[in-house]
């Protein structure tokens, strides 16, 4: 059996260069045979004085801890030239799980 599941994370503002959520997810009474976890966007920005010039990492992980139990991480990590810059963002993404 498929089980697909549509997520948001949210990272509140703040001054750090990256930082990880995650979620568990628990299955019982289906087992856990396989996990992905895919990007489905994400929404940041600054404003004008605060410039253009930036790198973004956005990363999404499926991991399986039990065989009635998945973790999802997502990391988001934004800097400019000093890695000082107030950001938030919100990152959707989907959980695919193929249950026993």
């Amino acid at each position: 059996m498929l089980n697909i599941i549509n997520d948001v994370v949210r990272f509140p503002e703040a001054l750090e260069k990256g930082r990880t959520v995650s979620r568990t997810y628990h299955t019982y009474p289906y087992r856990v045979y396989q996990a992905s976890c895919v990007l489905r966007g994400f929404d940041y920005g600054f404003t004008d004085q605060e410039g253009m010039f930036f790198r973004t990492t956005i990363d999404t992980d499926a991991q399986i801890i039990s065989p009635y139990e998945v973790k999802v991480f997502v990391t988001f990590g934004f800097r400019s030239r000093e890695f000082d810059k107030r950001t938030d963002a919100t990152i959707k993404y989907t959980l695919f799980l193929q249950l026993v």
